[in-house]
């Protein structure tokens, strides 16, 4: 796509917008889960014959995909326009949406590694300009057309045994009655009792069966996540992720800004995102005295995570980022109490490229789940 939007012919700014937002946000997933990827050398089999392609280490990563998000959103703002269907399931080719996530996920990007760098000048930037997602209506989503299991919502395709096993946590179940959070409703289904119950994270198959008989814990809303093949939604980034993002990096003085006031407006967007839409019961949420802001980043970081509930991978890499909020290992894992920080390089790259997996191995202090990659290891704060 990339090349094709650049070729004489076919030249198009916002196809080639779009395509660097993409490319910058799969290998920041791919880097953020593995550590060191092939990324100056991936892909390249086709232009440069090279198969078997070097591991790059976070950092390269990082300053690819940064770079490539400046680019983005230099091209997006020509707003050339795309004739015809634009192919585009998430903003139908509205330059000015996609331009709005590049820098969204900038901003993503730039906090995750500050405790590597300081990013306060590349933040403040992004805010000055304004041009990134602020509400629910420039959410980066994905509406399911449902018209085939292959473009429903995952959930909606299974059998209601299977999906009776997605369960309630005994840690969000603790944190969305202490906050007395109107989402508990939404996202859960109360048990056969009419109860809230949890059921503790890291349990083995057989304790998670024995616990499941025993408590009958509740099930993820059937309604919202089961009967509905497209009311259910696929993120990238939404308004409240970007609201918490502002909120802490204005709390820790990388931009100008109100902390509080982006907090409340993060709790506010995801609240509405989800159905809460009368202001007057978000109000009294916010008034509570565990919820308002008191400039605690715990407290921050654990209402971002609720709101990054079904949000792919981000709330694990806040938690890697900041240890907040406090979590603790199942009983049943069997990783020494600690929470991995990584997955395992696919078994296939030992076989098929053995000379660079092994140099990436031992760049990375081995292929465990415990060896943390570059922006974790920081110490700005």
């Amino acid at each position: 796509m990339l090349e094709i939007s650049r070729a004489e012919e076919t030249k198009n700014s916002t196809y080639e917008g779009i395509a660097l937002t993409l490319r910058a946000l799969c290998y920041a997933n791919l880097t953020d889960l593995y550590a060191n990827v092939p990324y100056t050398e991936a892909i390249t089999g086709r232009t440069d014959a090279v198969f078997t392609p070097k591991y790059d280490d976070q950092e390269t990563v990082y300053n690819g995909v940064l770079q490539d998000l400046v680019d983005a959103d230099a091209a997006l703002a020509l707003d050339q326009t795309i004739t015809g269907s634009s192919g585009d399931v998430i903003f139908d080719g509205n330059a000015s949406k996609w331009r709005k996530l590049a820098n969204s996920l900038r901003l993503r990007y730039l906090l995750r590694i500050s405790k590597q760098r300081d990013v306060s000048a590349q933040m403040q930037a992004i805010v000055s300009a304004g041009n990134y997602i602020m509400t629910n209506d420039d959410n980066a989503t994905l509406t399911f057309s449902g018209t085939s299991n292959t473009d429903s919502w995952p959930e909606s395709t299974g059998r209601i045994g299977g999906f009776d096993e997605k369960s309630l946590c005994t840690t969000g179940l603790e944190y969305l009655t202490r906050f007395n959070d109107p989402r508990l409703d939404i996202w859960f289904d109360r048990n056969s009792d009419g109860e809230y119950v949890g059921i503790p994270i890291g349990l083995n198959q057989d304790n998670a069966r024995a616990y499941d008989d025993a408590n009958s814990p509740s099930r993820l809303d059937v309604e919202l996540f089961y009967f509905s093949r497209t009311e259910a939604e696929a993120y990238i980034i939404k308004s409240s992720e970007v609201n918490f993002i502002l909120a802490e990096a204005a709390e820790r003085g990388f931009i100008s800004g109100d902390a509080e006031t982006f907090y409340n407006e993060g709790i506010r967007q995801s609240m509405k995102y989800w159905g809460v839409t009368d202001d007057a019961v978000i109000d009294a949420y916010l008034a509570q005295p565990s919820v308002a802001y008191d400039g605690s980043i715990e407290l921050l970081i654990t209402q971002k995570t609720l709101a990054l509930w079904n949000v792919d991978y981000q709330g694990w890499f806040d938690y890697r980022r900041t240890g907040l909020p406090a979590l603790e290992a199942g009983p049943d894992n069997e990783n020494q109490g600690l929470y991995p920080v990584r997955f395992l390089y696919p078994s296939s790259e030992q076989t098929l490229n053995k000379v660079n997996y092994d140099t990436a191995v031992t760049a990375i202090g081995g292929d465990n789940i415990n060896s943390k990659g570059w922006w974790e290891t920081g110490t700005r704060y």
